[in-house]
C-alpha cells in the first residue's frame, strides 16, 4: 500500500512532466541552425557533419549497457539530473568549438545525456501513474500535452534561431545553453517515487542487471509483437533523427536563405505539435493499421523529395518545403503513439531494460543511415542522397509493415505466452 506522501509525489511528477518536456524533450534553438553553424561558422563539410552524427549514434549504442547499470545504481531522478548536466556541458563545448576533435567530444557527451534521458524520462512518467485500465490513455494524454507544448516552443525558438544566426551564428547556441540550464533546474524538481522494495531491487549486482537484460532480449525476440515494434521504432526514429541534417542540406542546396530556415522549421514543429494531440484519434480511427498510416507516407516522402530536388532543383523549393511540413505532422503523432505502444506491452519489471534495447535498435539503424548519408554526400548530390536513402527506407518499411500485420494489436486476448508473461495486463491494466 502506497503512503499518502508517495501518492502526492507521483502527482507532482505527473504535473511537472509536461512542463519539463516542453523545455527538454530535444534541443531548442539547435536543430534549425546546427548544420549552418557547423558548415559556415566552423567550416566543416556536410560529409564530416554526418560522420560526427554517426559517431554520436555509435556512442549511444556503446553506452546503452553502462548507462543502464548507472540508472539502476543511482535511480531515475538522479540519472536525469546528470543527463541534463551533460547537455549543458555539450552546449558549452559547441560555443568554444575550434576543431573536429572537440566536435566529437561534444557529441560523446551529448550521447551520454541523450541515452540517459531516453531510458529515464518516459519511465519517470509511467511509474508515476496509477496502474489500471486508463494507464495507457493517461500516459499518452500527459505525454501528448508535453509534446504539443514542446513543438510550439520549438517553433518559436526556431524562428528566433534563424534570425539571430544571421546576426551572429553563436547566439542560438548560447540560447540553447540557457534552455538546457532551465531543463536541469526542472529535472531536480522530480520526486523519487521508487518503493523501498524497488530501490533494493535496483541496487542489486551487475550480474542481476545482465540477467534481466538477457531476459528482456529473449522476450523481444520471442514476442513477434515486441520485435516488430522495436524494428519499426528503430527505422522511423533513425530516419527522423538524421533528417534534421539531411533537411538542412536540402534547403541549402535549393538556395533557401539561412534566415528562412528557422521559419520553415517552426512551421514543421507547429504541425508536429498539432498532430501529437491527434494521436488518440488516429489510434481509434485506424487501430492496428495506425503505424502503417504513419510510417509509409513518411518514408515515401523522402523518396519523392529526393526526386523533386534532383529533377527541378530550386524550382521545386515550395513543394519541397510543403512536403517537409507534412513529414513534421506525421512525426508529431508517431512520437507519442510509439512510446504508448511500447510501454503498454511491458510491465515495470523489464521496462527500463527494454528501453535500453529499444535505443540499441534506434542507434544501430541510425548509424547505418548516418554513414550512408555521409558517403553519399561525398559522391553525389543532396537530391540523390535523399532519393537513395528514402528508397531504401521505403522498401524496408513496406517489408516490415507487411510482416507486422496482425502482430501489434492492443487486445490482451491475442497475446501469446511471452506477451502475457511481461505485459502490463498482468499488473491489472487494460491495454486498450
Amino acid at each position: 500500500m502506497e503512503t499518502i506522501q508517495k501518492i502526492q509525489d507521483k502527482k507532482i511528477n505527473a504535473k511537472l512532466f509536461p512542463i519539463y518536456k516542453m523545455f527538454s524533450w530535444d534541443l531548442l534553438f539547435y536543430y534549425s541552425i546546427i548544420y549552418l553553424f557547423l558548415t559556415q561558422a566552423k567550416n566543416f563539410s556536410a560529409s564530416k557533419v554526418l560522420l560526427a552524427e554517426s559517431f554520436f549514434t555509435a556512442s549511444c549504442l556503446l553506452l546503452q549497457i553502462p548507462i543502464g547499470l548507472l540508472v539502476d545504481k543511482i535511480g531515475k531522478k538522479n540519472s536525469l539530473v546528470f543527463a541534463n548536466i551533460c547537455m549543458c556541458v555539450f552546449s558549452t563545448i559547441l560555443i568554444f568549438l575550434n576543431n573536429y576533435s572537440m566536435l566529437l567530444l561534444a557529441n560523446f557527451i551529448d550521447a551520454i545525456g541523450y541515452v540517459i534521458k531516453g531510458v529515464c524520462e518516459t519511465n519517470i512518467l509511467y511509474d508515476s501513474l496509477p496502474s489500471g485500465e486508463k494507464r495507457g490513455t493517461l500516459y499518452s494524454s500527459i505525454d501528448g500535452v508535453g509534446a504539443a507544448r514542446y513543438y510550439i516552443i520549438d517553433a518559436i525558438t526556431s524562428i528566433i534561431a534563424g534570425i539571430t544566426f544571421a546576426i551572429n551564428p553563436y547566439i542560438p547556441i548560447v540560447l540553447c545553453l540557457i534552455v538546457n540550464i532551465i531543463a536541469l533546474i526542472l529535472s531536480t524538481r522530480f520526486k523519487h517515487t521508487q518503493s523501498k522494495r524497488e530501490e533494493e531491487y535496483s541496487k542489486e549486482s551487475a550480474k542481476k542487471y545482465f540477467s534481466e537484460l538477457k531476459e528482456a532480449i529473449r522476450f523481444t525476440f520471442n514476442s513477434k509483437r515486441m520485435l516488430c515494434l522495436m524494428l519499426f521504432f528503430g527505422l522511423m526514429s533513425g530516419l527522423t533523427y538524421n533528417l534534421s541534417t539531411y533537411r538542412s542540406n536540402i534547403l541549402h542546396s535549393i538556395n533557401i536563405p539561412a534566415q528562412y530556415f528557422g521559419v520553415i522549421f517552426a512551421i514543421i514543429q507547429v504541425m508536429a505539435g498539432i498532430c501529437s494531440k491527434c494521436q488518440g484519434w488516429l489510434h481509434r480511427r485506424f487501430k492496428n493499421n495506425t503505424l502503417s498510416v504513419l510510417g509509409i507516407p513518411y518514408v515515401v516522402l523522402c523518396f519523392v523529395i529526393g526526386c523533386l530536388v534532383d529533377s527541378f532543383g530550386k524550382g521545386a523549393s515550395n513543394i519541397v518545403v510543403m512536403l517537409f511540413i507534412l513529414q513534421g505532422a506525421i512525426k508529431g503523432a508517431y512520437n507519442v503513439l510509439i512510446y504508448r505502444y511500447l510501454n503498454n506491452f511491458t510491465n515495470r519489471k523489464i521496462r527500463v531494460k527494454l528501453a535500453t534495447i529499444r535505443n540499441m535498435f534506434f542507434n544501430t539503424i541510425s548509424i547505418f543511415i548516418s554513414l550512408l548519408g555521409s558517403f553519399l554526400f561525398k559522391v553525389t548530390t543532396s537530391g540523390n542522397t535523399f532519393l537513395i536513402v528514402g528508397g531504401i527506407c521505403t522498401v524496408c518499411m513496406v517489408l516490415l509493415l507487411d510482416y507486422m500485420r496482425g502482430k501489434v494489436g492492443l487486445k490482451p486476448e491475442k497475446y501469446n505466452k511471452e506477451d502475457l508473461k511481461y505485459s502490463s495486463f498482468n499488473e491489472g491494466g487494460n491495454l486498450k
